[in-house]
């Protein structure tokens, strides 16, 4: 009988060592944060997980090496991230709030750049921290309870007031950090300019300056010690990212590694520059009939208008304006859809802002509403981005930029003319009706064939809240065609269904709407409710998993709209607690 053959001996994984180092500690932290970043398009709540992990390797690595600024830099980093994935309550300890979550990603970078100041990196992302903390102000919910026991009762006057002040706070200091972040890359755009104008054509370092290979002749022994550890690319909306390298922390290292950074661009100060802009055009979006006057004054919005304008006219025009040049773009590595997308960007931005300053204005009784719409409609019109030239021939000339031609800022007029119709509504129905009729929702119409597949949940909602505000205008032509209007706005409620299961969505993306489809199905069902009496197909939505709250907040909020009639919620009420 032959002999068994021994079995392969057991592999028995190797017990990790145990970092000694910095850069060992960093590593630890570095790999966890990359591995969250593999799970952040298909599971979510798992690179969630890992970022969590990473954040404690990072703080690990603080309470060895306090002075390692990158862990530091990359736990502030982190911390904002985590804010930003669209993570279930569950996944986080009953004591964190989204409030507390915020605040302390903001502290994390204000530490980031007391140690290290005149960052541009830094201060960027510790601008955009504070935005996104006014923009949880702005929206935060109603504390205390409401009728079915959830959280989000009414808010009183002061109490909103309170809040959008705390908003306007968060937004006004996001603006003056990231102004300092203007300030800080137009000095290093200038060095970087002076540094290329040493070189002559060929490459060679000009007299008087500093030939660096000779300057580092003395260093060339350490390089065979390795190439310290490659962290995670700085998160950055479009723009340049740096990768910051160990050099700092002691623990016995002897190489210290230097810091890679990217140059300063234009495109990077039109970056900076655009989300300024963003951040002042949240400030005036604060404003309501019943709060702009405790929120805003005439000087006030004097002197925002003069800093935005600089922006604009010193920034975002001339530098979007200059890039459709070839030497120019292809020096930043640009291809031609990217100016195109550039020159969208900076042109729907100063129209947004226009017609939120329109608003605040006439809320505050500087302008008429005519004068309103005018100034709508002046922001949405064809913008001449920059000048013909001899370069530019007429024939060829591209410089005139059809917003009509973005499904962005195909939704943005829409939003914007249909907050002008509910304005006009009590005085004047009919003009309400027309604005609807023919600007907001063919733009609706059009930007649904441009949108990419993600975006199109979001139209379709916001088409079919369109079909049922148009049903409650009181005029003849609304009346006739009521029944078709509710029946449209359940075709397109019921298209966020079923445009919610496209291949191309990815994971962070099916989180916020599958938020819009539960909306959808209990918009749909409440039109069932209020114009028919049926109760079945709520309570199928509450029985399919949609809870009560989620049912009542969504309802609420489409009530303050306009979108179904303040009746509703009693009978919702009656039949909830029923």
């Amino acid at each position: 009988m032959p002999k068994r053959p021994h079995p392969p001996p057991t592999r028995r994984k190797k017990t990790p060592k145990a970092p000694e180092t910095a850069d060992e500690y960093l590593a630890v932290a570095v790999e966890l944060e990359e591995s969250g970043e593999r799970w952040r398009s298909g599971d979510v709540a798992k690179a969630g997980r890992f970022f969590v992990q990473a954040i404690t390797a990072y703080e690990t690595t603080l309470v060895r090496y306090p002075n390692n600024f990158d862990a530091r830099y990359n736990r502030a980093r982190l911390l904002y991230t985590l804010t930003q994935l669209p993570l279930p309550t569950a996944f986080f300890p009953q004591t964190s709030t989204p409030e507390a979550r915020l605040l302390a990603a903001a502290e994390a970078h204000r530490e980031c750049n007391d140690l290290e100041q005149n960052s541009s990196d830094i201060l960027f992302n510790y601008g955009q921290t504070l935005s996104s903390l006014g923009e949880f102000y702005a929206n935060k919910p109603e504390e205390g309870e409401d009728v079915l026991g959830g959280v989000g009762g009414e808010e009183t006057l002061a109490k909103e007031i309170e809040r959008l002040l705390s908003s306007k706070q968060a937004f006004e200091n996001s603006w003056s950090v990231l102004q300092q972040c203007l300030v800080v890359q137009e000095g290093d755009y200038k060095a970087t300019l002076e540094q290329s104008q040493s070189f002559d054509s060929n490459g060679v370092l000009q007299d008087g300056g500093e030939d660096m290979n000779d300057a580092n002749d003395d260093d060339d022994d350490n390089d065979e010690n390795g190439g310290g550890v490659k962290l995670p690319l700085e998160e950055r909306r479009n723009s340049t990212t740096s990768s910051r390298s160990s050099n700092s922390g002691g623990g016995g290292n002897t190489t210290q590694w230097a810091s890679i950074l990217e140059p300063t661009t234009k495109l990077s100060i039109l970056d900076t520059a655009l989300t300024m802009l963003e951040v002042q055009t949240s400030i005036l979006t604060l404003s309501t009939p019943t709060t702009a006057i405790k929120l805003f004054s005439k000087e006030y919005l004097e002197q925002l208008t003069t800093h935005a304008n600089t922006i604009l006219e010193n920034y975002i025009l001339p530098i979007a304006g200059g890039l459709h040049e070839e030497d120019e773009y292809s020096k930043l590595g640009l291809e031609s859809n990217d100016v195109a997308e550039k020159e969208m960007e900076a042109t729907l931005s100063r129209a947004n802002f226009l017609t939120a300053l329109a608003e605040t204005k006439y809320y505050l009784g500087l302008n008429s509403l005519e004068s309103w719409e005018e100034e709508v409609k002046s922001a949405f019109d064809p913008f001449t981005l920059y000048p013909p030239s001899p370069t530019n021939p007429p024939e060829s000339y591209k410089g005139i930029i059809d917003l009509t031609t973005s499904w962005m800022a195909l939704c943005d007029r829409s939003t914007a003319y249909t907050t002008l119709s509910t304005t006009y509504l009590p005085t004047n129905p009919s003009k309400s009706w027309k604005l609807l009729s023919t600007i907001s929702s063919p733009s609706l119409s059009s930007a649904t064939k441009l949108a990419p597949d993600k975006e199109k949940p979001g139209i379709y909602l916001a088409r079919g809240n369109l079909e049922l505000l148009r049903s409650k205008i009181p005029i003849e032509a609304a009346v006739k065609g009521k029944e078709v209007l509710l029946k449209n706005a359940g075709v397109y409620y019921r298209g966020v269904v079923a445009s919610s299961g496209s291949s191309l969505i990815g994971a962070v993306d099916g989180v916020k709407i599958a938020e819009l489809v539960e909306e959808a199905r209990v918009k749909e069902a409440v039109i069932k409710l209020e114009y028919e009496g049926d109760w079945e197909p709520l309570k199928g939505v509450i029985r399919s998993g949609v809870g009560k709250a989620v049912v009542w907040r969504i309802v609420k909020a489409a009530v303050e709209e306009g979108v179904f009639g303040r009746e509703v919620l009693g009978v919702i009420e009656e039949g909830m607690r029923g």
